[in-house]
């Protein structure tokens, strides 16, 4: 059989991207080529598998070409770094057809589901659904998106011309699924918003988590317990990462959030050691993955990046190469 060039473009372009190297740690990792954002990490089995928007550099994320596929990587120390291939592409006949953004992922069932922001091409929002068994192949579930807050009577949400419904996070929490996901009130001020499910499949609207007049977007949000019983709730946006606080994981409270840090706009946690926690983050200045610590004893917790790989050692990873 003759040699086919065509072919071997391929393989060569998608071996090229898989060995690339640079220290990521230093610099952040990001595919060749592309720019990274919102993102998830999952773990299984020690090793981590990174979903997130990719992108052109110097390109509009709303411009039509621009964000229509999610790039997956894997490690297991977080300073080598292995690119696959794309793992899901926007539906052009679908309801998804201008973008795809922020993807979550959770395992339940004996199968993994990702939930993610379905974007029509002129930045109308939603939230789909899709499950995978291997972590590299993904299908989505049904034709319609899974969270759709015209249906709710809180939201601002009108099907054409623009509409913000993104960034989902889920938890378990006393035997139902809570998605947060970041949305727009009636009234003009930005929230994150929640629904339950017992299947992963079915999602009833809960309504407003958290809303704050001060501003009127919300990015990237993310629960998380602490040991001492509190909620806290992170977001970011054109201002700052920040949160706050609730005993439960329902509510907060509508009080002024307390920031962490100003270029920071999503944050997902690796590990934690006391009051130390290990987490991965990027920002509305550089956009690609950095790993950092988070700090609760200091006077004014910030997140502070790390370029030893010592430091996540301290936190179980293993070291180089292992």
């Amino acid at each position: 059989m003759p040699a086919n060039p065509d072919y071997q473009c391929y393989l060569d372009a998608v071996a090229r991207q898989r060995a690339h190297q640079e220290d990521w740690l230093k610099v952040g990792y990001a595919p060749l080529g592309f720019y990274l954002k919102d993102f998830c990490l999952h773990e299984v089995g020690g090793t981590w598998h990174l979903f997130h928007i990719a992108g052109t550099p110097g390109v509009s994320c709303c411009l039509p070409g621009n964000e229509i596929w999610l790039g997956h990587a894997t490690t297991r120390d977080f300073v080598t770094w292995e690119t696959h291939e794309p793992c899901f592409f926007i539906n052009v006949r679908g309801w998804d057809h201008g973008h795809v953004f922020a993807p979550y992922v959770v395992s339940h069932g004996g199968k993994h589901w990702m939930f993610y922001t379905g974007v029509a091409t002129d930045n109308t929002q939603r939230i789909g659904m899709a499950t995978s068994t291997d972590l590299f192949h993904w299908e989505r579930v049904g034709e319609r998106p899974v969270i759709r807050p015209e249906e709710y009577g809180w939201a601002f949400c009108p099907t054409s011309g623009g509409a913000a419904c993104r960034d989902p996070h889920v938890i378990a929490h006393e035997g139902f699924s809570q998605m947060y996901y970041t949305a727009v009130t009636k009234d003009g001020r930005g929230c994150v918003a929640r629904a339950s499910s017992r299947d992963l499949l079915t999602w009833k609207d809960e309504g407003i988590a958290y809303a704050f007049s001060g501003w009127n977007q919300c990015e990237s949000c993310n629960v998380q317990k602490r040991d001492d019983g509190r909620w806290l709730l992170f977001f970011g946006g054109h201002h700052a990462w920040s949160y706050v606080e609730s005993d439960s994981p329902l509510r907060w409270p509508d009080t002024t959030p307390r920031k962490l840090r100003a270029d920071i706009t999503g944050m997902e946690v690796i590990a934690r050691r006391g009051n130390r926690w290990l987490v991965a983050y990027f920002g509305l200045r550089y956009y690609r993955l950095l790993v950092g610590v988070l700090d609760w004893s200091e006077p004014e917790p910030t997140i502070v990046q790390i370029t030893d790989p010592a430091v996540l050692r301290e936190f179980g990873l293993p070291g180089p190469g292992r």
